[in-house]
């Protein structure tokens, strides 16, 4: 079992954000800290998405981003980025997206979730930060983070408990599953393993179902 910990808990609701040149948006990746917060099936209280298109559902409830991550972007662009600065609910340690694996069920706090897919970056990262090219490199190099569907809802806090209650069937991480994704490696074997995967968000399944009949033909 993994030494995890939960750093920041973090919710927000879409409203207009001035990024370069007074230009505006409207987004909730501006996420603000709270003490305590109610996970639904649906994403917690308080939270929201601008894009109802490519963000959110229940398969995407939960955002997660490590902790550890921060220090590599933070050097990379001689920065100091906020707390919660990829719009992540819970910032973590312990739960890199080499270790977590699609298909795991956590326990924290009250609630229990189960991972789905590796979270797909976009520009609004770049806006939010003012790192030009980060959400590029998150892709490239895989750390992206991770959503989670609920499976049981309840009250977390910034000081509640993660607990690994079962791992993936076939135990793909989420960095081998954004590679297959973003870098489009065609290792069947892994692919086919990963659509074994139960808890495998829907979007996710007909991207790896369309690249297997394609490595089929």
């Amino acid at each position: 079992m993994g030494n995890y910990q939960l750093v920041n808990v973090a919710v927000g609701k879409p409203e207009v954000m001035q990024y370069a040149d007074n230009q505006e948006m409207s987004t909730a990746i501006k996420k603000q800290s709270r003490e305590q917060v109610v996970l639904k099936i649906d994403g917690f209280e308080g939270d929201g998405v601008a894009d109802l298109k490519h963000h959110g559902g229940v398969e995407r409830a939960v955002c997660f981003y490590a902790d550890e991550r921060y220090d590599y972007w933070n050097k990379t662009y001689k920065d100091s980025l906020d707390t919660a600065a990829f719009g992540e609910n819970l910032t973590v340690k312990g739960m890199l997206e080499d270790e977590v694996c699609i298909g795991d069920i956590y326990q924290i706090g009250e609630a229990v979730v189960t991972i789905t897919q590796g979270r797909v970056p976009c520009n609004t990262i770049d806006r939010r930060t003012g790192c030009k090219g980060l959400f590029k490199q998150m892709i490239e190099t895989g750390y992206t983070g991770y959503f989670a569907k609920v499976i049981e809802e309840g009250m977390i806090t910034p000081d509640s408990s993660i607990e690994l209650k079962d791992k993936g069937t076939h135990g793909i991480s989420v960095l081998q599953a954004n590679r297959l994704f973003f870098q489009q490696e065609k290792d069947q074997n892994q692919i086919e393993l990963l659509l074994q995967e139960e808890a495998l968000a829907d979007k996710w399944r007909t991207h790896f179902e369309r690249l297997v009949a394609k490595l089929d033909r």
